[in-house]
């Protein structure tokens, strides 16, 4: 149910950028979600879908993104992309994170927690706009 709660958010941001511009209807939507993301793509694709049903946008055009995850260690300063347990895990429990070149824990994530909406097409009457 996490899922439901991202996806009402991120429906509610892109309606209110929608009305801000003038639209009606949001005809699409790009995401960017971190790998260390916990979000469950389907069971988001689904919700974001059927709000979008709900809200007047049958045909909602949604596509995800996974940003890879990136990390620095404090013990060797390598910068890279850790190695991430099974799908199956990962969806469930935060991974535990170590430096693939020296095997620390101790490392500091730079990238990899993102939720991002990278565009949204809104349809305006007869006309089709795009909000960043």
């Amino acid at each position: 149910m996490h899922e439901y709660s991202v996806a009402s958010e991120i429906w509610d941001a892109v309606k209110a950028a929608a009305r801000k511009h003038g639209g009606d209807a949001v005809r699409s939507i790009r995401l960017e979600i971190g790998a260390l993301n916990l979000i469950e793509e389907e069971q988001l694709s689904f919700w974001l879908k059927a709000l979008a049903d709900q809200n007047g946008s049958p045909d909602l055009d949604l596509r995800i993104s996974r940003t890879p995850a990136r990390i620095t260690c404090g013990h060797c300063g390598t910068e890279e992309e850790p190695a991430l347990p099974s799908d199956e895990v990962s969806h469930f429990v935060p991974p535990l994170l170590t430096c693939r070149s020296c095997g620390s824990r101790d490392v500091q994530v730079l990238g990899g927690r993102e939720l991002r909406v990278v565009s949204a097409e809104i349809e305006k009457g007869d006309e089709h706009g795009t909000a960043d």
